[in-house]
């Protein structure tokens, strides 16, 4: 059996902005950490908000109300050594 894990995950453009939205989404009660921006997403400043996948509408609302420059939403899937990265869709 091998290791897998399944997550969504904001790319930022800047690192201000990955902490604050952060700091946003932790009062806001959602339980998110700063990780860093997974190689297959090549834009961005280097952080990212990783969150529960169960979460993504949530986050999404949220995020609606500051609309900081970001590079997307994504779900992340690690199975053993192999990373999967897909888009989730965003209405702009």
């Amino acid at each position: 059996m091998y290791y897998t894990e399944e997550y969504g995950l904001i790319a930022f453009r800047s690192r201000q902005h990955a902490i604050h939205f952060t700091d946003v989404l932790k009062m806001a009660g959602c339980p998110v950490q700063i990780v860093s921006t997974p190689r297959g997403i090549s834009q961005g400043c280097g952080l990212s908000v990783k969150f529960s996948l169960h979460l993504t509408a949530k986050v999404m609302a949220i995020y609606d109300r500051y609309r900081y420059p970001i590079t997307g939403f994504y779900q992340i899937e690690h199975r053993g050594t192999q990373t999967i990265i897909k888009r989730i869709p965003y209405p702009k």
